[in-house]
């Protein structure tokens, strides 16, 4: 038996295996045990379970949201309604501003994109229980800091390290008018987020390289970034504009949750959130658009959003959802009573479903193509969210 049989033999004994007796014979059972409070979609109420039972969800395709740490998430701002951005955003983009957004939107290459996520899919997996998970946001957060060298003097800026109970922390900028003296806390945010983790749901220590689920969305926003420094966007007085790369989201939301938990209890006034989860993908024998949330998410932002698809991309749009069998970061922000939204690569079903969360998501992922064509339509969706939204009357 050949070294390459020996290994697919293998392979396939741990596929039989109960995923938590896996973890144990491989030496990765640390914390298995710890028990959890679970709400898992489609369900009624929350339920305890463990961190192995964690695991089993994710082998059968079951997606949760681990709320033991926040179960009271939205309950201020259930009493703050005034500090929820509400009304119908109208446009007040300055002509000027809005055509050297086009500029840079008519310049876009895809040079960054390849590189960023041929480094970001080469780590091993991207598990934020993992060292690998670790090396993954401090990789972005040192990526984060180069692109912001650039930065225009009319901005301040700034990159740091949010850090959870796990080993993988989540990294956010943030961009403000240097001649604002608003109040930090007094600024309203807009916020644009990718979740930076990857996972393979059948062996949560293997190969996981992420590249579509959410490489591609974590690339992006990325993107999104130096477009925005390249066409000297300057937030208003009274607006900061912040990326987040969520680490754990494939463990339940969790680092999310974390973040939108403390921006709640401070305080935090978001005029809005675009969550991008996977926008590289294109089926076979599909066109492609861009898909909106149309369940866990505020409407009146989703339709405006829908405005700049049509005013900025050369796609179209329709909504999509996934019912109670998915669900990504956005929804932190609305369970704590913040206007956000979600975009993905298509709809639903047309998603690589068999292909994420395993070895095979990666640039030759089957059944589509991995188009960086597709992929910077979604940066000139998020730089026209950014800018629109932060301008917003």
């Amino acid at each position: 038996m050949s070294p390459t049989q020996r290994e697919a033999l293998m392979l396939d004994i741990w596929r039989s295996m109960d995923i938590v007796d896996l973890m144990r014979v491989t030496g990765h059972d640390d914390g298995l045990d710890d028990e959890r409070l679970v709400h898992v979609f489609g369900e009624d109420a929350p339920r305890l379970m463990t961190e192995g039972d964690k695991l089993r969800l994710k082998r059968q395709g079951r997606e949760f949201m681990d709320i033991t740490d926040h179960t009271s998430l939205g309950a201020f701002n259930a009493q703050r309604a005034s500090l929820v951005y509400a009304r119908p955003p109208v446009s007040a983009l300055a002509n000027s501003t809005r055509d050297r957004l086009h500029v840079v939107m008519n310049s876009l290459d895809d040079k960054h994109l390849r590189k960023d996520i041929e480094i970001l899919s080469s780590f091993w997996n991207r598990n934020y229980r993992s060292l690998w998970g670790k090396r993954s946001s401090d990789w972005i957060f040192s990526h984060v800091q180069d692109i912001l060298n650039s930065s225009s003097s009319k901005l301040v800026t700034g990159v740091f390290k949010f850090a959870h109970a796990f080993p993988q922390s989540s990294v956010i900028a943030r961009l403000e008018a240097k001649d604002d003296d608003t109040r930090p806390m007094d600024k309203e945010l807009v916020i644009i987020g990718a979740h930076l983790d990857s996972l393979n749901y059948e062996m949560p220590f293997y190969r996981a390289p992420g590249a579509d689920d959410d490489g591609s969305g974590t690339v992006t926003i990325l993107q999104v970034l130096r477009s925005l420094l390249d066409a000297d966007f300057v937030p208003p007085k009274g607006i900061a504009v912040e990326f987040h790369w969520n680490a754990a989201e494939e463990g339940g939301l969790l680092g999310s949750q974390d973040i939108a938990a403390t921006y709640e209890e401070g305080g935090a006034r978001v005029k809005g959130m675009l969550q991008i989860d996977m926008t590289a993908f294109v089926k076979d024998g599909t066109k492609p658009i861009i898909a909106l949330f149309d369940e866990g998410v505020d409407m009146i932002l989703t339709s405006f959003a829908t405005s700049l698809v049509e005013e900025y991309t050369d796609l179209p749009w329709n909504y999509t959802n996934c019912g109670p069998v998915c669900g990504s970061d956005h929804m932190s922000w609305t369970k704590a009573g913040y206007p956000a939204i979600a975009a993905t690569e298509g709809l639903f079903w047309d998603l690589p479903l068999t292909e994420i969360h395993t070895p095979r998501d990666d640039l030759n992922v089957k059944g589509g193509e991995y188009s960086f064509k597709h992929m910077l339509e979604f940066v000139k969706l998020g730089v026209a969210f950014i800018a629109e939204v932060a301008c917003a009357k």
